[in-house]
């Protein structure tokens, strides 16, 4: 009867611990096991390059493009009243 109350006390206080221990690791290490292999640094990238809302494959017709206007070819710098050819933000481009 003592082997039995020890067998059953080991397998109440040890084994279902280790149970619970194994089911609770299992569940946090699931997602990084289903997931898959991850790059590491130093090794070569193996997945194919993904470029999102990058441009579409087709390209657009050139014909069927609308032209821009002419835009002015002087601009005028604050506060002289003088026109320039030149731009950018400080107008000495």
């Amino acid at each position: 009867m003592i082997s039995q109350l020890s067998g059953h006390t080991l397998l109440v206080f040890v084994g279902l611990p280790a149970l619970i221990i194994a089911v609770i690791a299992l569940l946090v290490f699931a997602s990084s096991i289903a997931d898959g292999p991850r790059y590491r640094p130093g090794l070569s990238w193996w997945a194919p390059p993904v470029w999102i809302n990058g441009p579409e494959t087709t390209k657009p017709d050139p014909a069927s493009l609308p032209e821009l206007p002419a835009g002015p070819t002087t601009t005028a710098t604050a506060g002289t009243g003088v026109a320039r050819t030149t731009g950018g933000a400080s107008a000495s481009w």
